[in-house]
């Protein structure tokens, strides 16, 4: 039976009221019967407020674990408007629910918006990482890896870019020829999502491109290069990352020192305390904080294990 509150905020939502960021978290967490009231219901929602309430359910998420709101992203994503649709593939970015996972490989094969489709194939990444690391799947993934390959091959740049981006994870041969004819392709949005691909993929391989682009022109393809150092997680990365130390961009300094932060490491560490004494006003608490996440990394890999 469907709850009482439930019913009242969809009653109000259709008579158009604008719920309390507090009134949304209903809609978190909702059994089957309460997710089918929701979809019979939900065209008569407003579309303004079908929009307002994925925007507010994804900051609510963000702000507080404890809630979840995969089925009624799971509704969206069955909606006849792209903008919100949009909005649910961006509500769902951590999730790795199958039934999700449906309907988002379902989008990159066949949605008819650009920037949907788009956002589609980029919100893959997290299963297929799943996938690698051996908590999802891996039969359910390879429709994902299917999809994502076709996408990759798409006239739509932005399209493609987000497929390798996603397929980053994969050790295949193939993968990696796709990473490099982006990175080499001349073109910005494939150079740099060739550049993310790279940080996802745990491959010492690419710790040279990474490096050779913390020192590019282009201040934002810096700034990927230090995230990019960061998820790949590799030592061999610290001597680079240490000359951007330099870097006159704030916002590419502040991606170094947490890459500095995020690899850990004796030099890293070395680095990250000569630094904090000639960092410059205003960057001191980013400097610790990374100097605690590279001290805690020490620790797992010198300590003594439990």
């Amino acid at each position: 039976m469907t709850s009482p509150a439930l019913q009242r905020l969809i009653d109000g939502l259709i008579a158009g009221d604008r719920p309390r960021p507090s009134d949304i978290a209903v809609l978190s967490d909702l059994g089957r019967a309460d997710a089918a009231y929701v979809s019979d219901r939900w065209q008569s929602v407003p579309l303004p407020t079908r929009e307002y309430l994925l925007d507010e359910a994804y900051e609510l998420a963000d702000d507080d674990i404890s809630l979840d709101f995969t089925a009624l992203g799971r509704i969206a994503l069955r909606d006849p408007e792209p903008s919100v649709r949009l909005r649910a593939v961006q509500a769902l970015w951590e999730s790795t629910d199958p039934a999700a996972g449906d309907l988002l490989v379902a989008l990159v094969e066949s949605e008819p918006d650009a920037d949907v489709r788009t956002a589609a194939a980029r919100s893959l990444l997290r299963y297929i990482e799943a996938a690698e690391y051996g908590r999802f799947d891996p039969s359910v993934a390879a429709r994902m890896v299917t999809a994502l390959r076709t996408a990759a091959a798409s006239p739509d740049e932005e399209l493609r870019a987000a497929a390798v981006e996603s397929l980053g994870p994969i050790g295949e041969p193939w993968v990696g020829d796709l990473i490099e004819s982006a990175y080499e392709s001349g073109s910005p949005a494939l150079q740099l999502a060739a550049l993310r691909a790279m940080g996802y993929s745990a491959r010492e391989r690419w710790v040279e491109y990474i490096a050779e682009q913390l020192s590019a022109e282009s201040s934002e393809m810096r700034f990927e290069a230090a995230l990019a150092a960061g998820n790949l997680g590799s030592e061999e990365l610290v001597p680079a990352l240490g000359e951007a130390l330099n870097d006159d961009d704030a916002e590419v300094l502040f991606a170094v020192i947490e890459a500095l932060g995020d690899i850990g490491g004796d030099a890293a560490v070395e680095l990250l305390e000569a630094y904090r004494e000639e960092a410059p006003p205003g960057l001191e608490d980013a400097v610790d904080a990374a100097l605690e996440n590279a001290r805690g990394i020490l620790f797992r890999r010198f300590g003594d294990l439990p």
